[in-house]
């Protein structure tokens, strides 16, 4: 079998090893016997025999040498021998001769005997597919003289042509037994044959699917294996029987081939898959690792962000100037690209040993700046702690001058603060020499109740004293400038009380005391001599109503409330008047005290540190396969063995009754063998060769003989 490249999984050119198959030439002897009525005999019919197809190794192994490993085998059986059939007949029971000395009944019941033989052959020949023609009845005349030669003669033909039956017969059924057995080899070798491939073609189709499944593309060739069968045409018997024996071990050979080459296919494919799949494991894992060691290095960097965020919040709070500046690291990572497996997952862990250690100074140094803000906020907080104990006991003291100032400003913008004195005048001379006398008048500058003396002289002594008592009503309003407004609205009198000293040594003793209001009405008088002491309820009010605005520190004029007469040697006549000061005073403005110094808000500058991740790996290259799915073609069909022909005849042997004996007979002719046998023109010494080539050729229905039928003599 011609060898062919197969094509696999990235391998191109690849040589299949295959074990030495040898297949032996068919020998075939052509000694072959013409079926002919009168030629064939016993010696000329040879068997058709060839000699037996072998194979000198028994097992064929292929190994696909790209995977390094052995595939499972995939043997045949025994070089397939050759089914062996023979066409050699047996010897035709039909006697030769009847005999010396027969009887005319005896020749016609031999050779009717002999016939019936034939006849039975024929039947069983015609049975077996046999194509038997009977030929024309021959008419044969004997008599006492001829019977034995005559019989003879008829029955040696009967005997060719039985012999020539069984032939026929041996050879229609060696050739059937050829074609069914040769048929039965290739139908139950093309079953096994198609088995075996097809339970490697289903695991190579389960691991395509599988394959598939993987992700891995797969593209399915179906080759079509053709070995070089023999031509069966034509061919019967042994040689049908050789052929076929070739054309299986071919078959055979290219299942076997075919079976291996699918299994080889399929181990590739499923160490490719595995590898795939395994490259897939290590992308999974190395992106994994890298996703895990990112999340934890984020979450690390986050937090301590974080920290160091709350940190710089709380020193912006406590007055710092913090500024916050983004500082980006980038490890020198190796380029993933195009790595895969272990070369990946090297390269990915050699990379995150360097983003770890990017991420762990990361963090130590946002620890560091938050330590530094801690320390720096701390010496701040202390200092402006100082300066605010500072700054509240100066800002106390000044609130206190201030709350005192706006105080003593509202007191003195809308104050009512005032004093107020009662004067009492007169216009007498009573105020000097003997008779000298007095009078005088307080005012309660709360309650504006006031008291009035005078003194009573008798020109010796001041004998007594008496006293008027009463209210001034006056109202205050604030103008809200310092400025007020005072209303005297009425005086009222509640009482006048005299008091005696000493004894009135005067001759005129007619003492009085009058109480004018303004207008002159008399609100009260009393008159008495002055020795005796008394008191007199008075309870009048008189009106007076007088307005006037006085400035902060001015005193108002006087003002008249009430007219008293004290009437006696000499009359004292004088008015009580009333004056009220402002004594609102415009506070003075504080001097505060100057502010402490403010401590100086500190500049510091933080870093939030990122740092750049590793990228992920590539996924592995989808690897592209090929596979063959072998297909063997069929081997061709036997041709169904044509029937052999062979012709018969009969004989109608008459008797001849017995004649008297006149007369010498005649001498009988002989039988003319042309008219009753059919001849070769051959000497019977050269049947060899040329008879052993008549019976081939009519072992294949081409030998010259009477092709039509003739009905069945009796």
């Amino acid at each position: 079998m011609q060898n062919s490249n197969t094509y696999k999984l990235y391998k191109s050119g690849k040589l299949w090893v295959i074990g030495a198959v040898a297949v032996a030439g068919v020998a075939v002897s052509a000694n072959t016997a013409q079926v002919s009525a009168d030629t064939v005999s016993n010696a000329d019919t040879q068997a058709v025999k060839t000699t037996d197809t072998t194979q000198n190794d028994k097992q064929v192994q292929l190994t696909a040498s790209s995977t390094g490993t052995t595939t499972d085998k995939v043997t045949t059986d025994d070089a397939t021998k050759s089914a062996t059939v023979s066409s050699t007949a047996e010897k035709s029971t039909v006697p030769t001769t009847a005999g010396t000395s027969v009887t005319q009944d005896q020749a016609k019941d031999a050779v009717d005997k002999a016939q019936n033989t034939v006849k039975d052959d024929a039947k069983t020949a015609s049975d077996a597919g046999v194509d038997v023609t009977t030929g024309k009845t021959t008419d044969v005349t004997i008599n006492d003289d001829n019977a034995s030669s005559k019989t003879n003669e008829v029955l040696s033909d009967l005997n060719k042509q039985d012999q020539a039956v069984k032939d026929a017969t041996a050879k229609q059924q060696a050739n059937d037994q050829a074609y069914q057995t040769a048929t039965t080899e290739k139908t139950d070798a093309t079953k096994q044959g198609k088995a075996y491939l097809n339970n490697a073609t289903s695991d190579l189709d389960k691991q395509v699917d599988t394959t598939e499944k993987a992700g891995i593309k797969v593209n399915v060739e179906v080759a079509q294996s053709s070995p070089e069968y023999k031509d069966l045409s034509g061919l019967e018997g042994q040689d049908l029987l050789d052929a076929m024996a070739y054309n299986i071990d071919l078959y055979k050979q290219a299942i076997a081939d075919g079976v291996a080459s699918e299994k080889d296919d399929t181990e590739t494919l499923a160490k490719l898959t595995a590898e795939y799949q395994q490259k897939q494991a290590d992308y999974a894992k190395a992106n994994a690792d890298r996703d895990d060691a990112v999340k934890q290095g984020e979450t690390d960097l986050n937090n301590a962000t974080s920290d160091l965020d709350k940190q710089v919040e709380a020193s912006k709070n406590a007055g710092l100037d913090v500024s916050v500046e983004v500082s980006k690291v980038s490890p020198k990572y190796k380029d993933l690209t195009g790595l895969e497996g272990q070369d990946l997952l090297d390269a990915m862990a050699d990379n995150l040993d360097l983003y770890k250690q990017a991420v762990a100074s990361g963090v130590a140094n946002e620890k560091a700046d938050q330590a530094t803000l801690v320390k720096l906020t701390a010496e701040y907080q202390k200092q402006v702690a100082d300066y605010e104990a500072q700054k509240a006991a100066v800002d106390k003291a000044n609130a206190d001058k201030k709350a005192a100032y706006e105080k003593a400003l509202e007191d003195y913008m809308n104050g009512t603060n005032h004093t107020t004195s009662m004067t009492a005048q007169t216009q007498t001379d009573a105020s000097s020499g003997q008779y000298q006398t007095f009078m005088n008048a307080t005012v309660d500058n709360t309650t504006g109740e006031f008291t009035l003396e005078h003194d009573t002289n008798d020109g010796v002594h001041i004998i007594g004293h008496g006293v008027l008592k009463g209210k001034v009503n006056w109202k205050i309003v604030s103008n809200g400038d310092g400025t007020e407004t005072v209303t005297i609205s009425s005086i009222e009198l509640y009482s006048y009380t005299y008091t005696n000293a000493y004894q009135n040594q005067a001759v005129n003793q007619n003492i009085n005391f009058h109480v004018y209001d303004n207008d002159g009405n008399e609100l009260f008088s009393v008159y008495y001599d002055g020795n005796t002491t008394f008191s007199k309820a008075i309870n009048k009010t008189a009106q007076i109503n007088k307005t006037f605005k006085i400035s902060p520190n001015e005193t108002s004029s006087l003002t008249q409330v009430l007219v008293v007469d004290d009437n006696w040697i000499w009359n004292t006549h004088g008015q009580v008047s009333t004056q009220i000061k402002n004594t609102n005073v415009a506070p003075k403005a504080p001097t505060y005290e100057q502010d402490p110094v403010k401590p100086t808000a500190p500049k510091a500058t933080v870093h939030h540190v990122q740092v750049v991740a590793p990228v992920k790996g590539q996924a592995p290259a989808v690897p592209v396969a090929s596979v063959k799915k072998v297909t063997v073609a069929d081997m061709p069909n036997a041709d169904k063995p044509q029937p052999q022909k062979v012709a018969v005849h009969y004989y109608n042997i008459k008797k001849t009754p017995e004649a008297e004996k006149t007369a010498t007979p005649e001498t009988p002719r002989a039988v003319e063998t042309a008219s009753i046998l059919p001849t070769t023109h051959a000497s019977e010494n050269q049947g060899g060769v040329l008879l052993s080539a008549m019976a081939g050729l009519a072992s294949l229905g081409l030998a010259f003989g009477i092709s039509k039928k003739g009905k069945k003599q009796n």
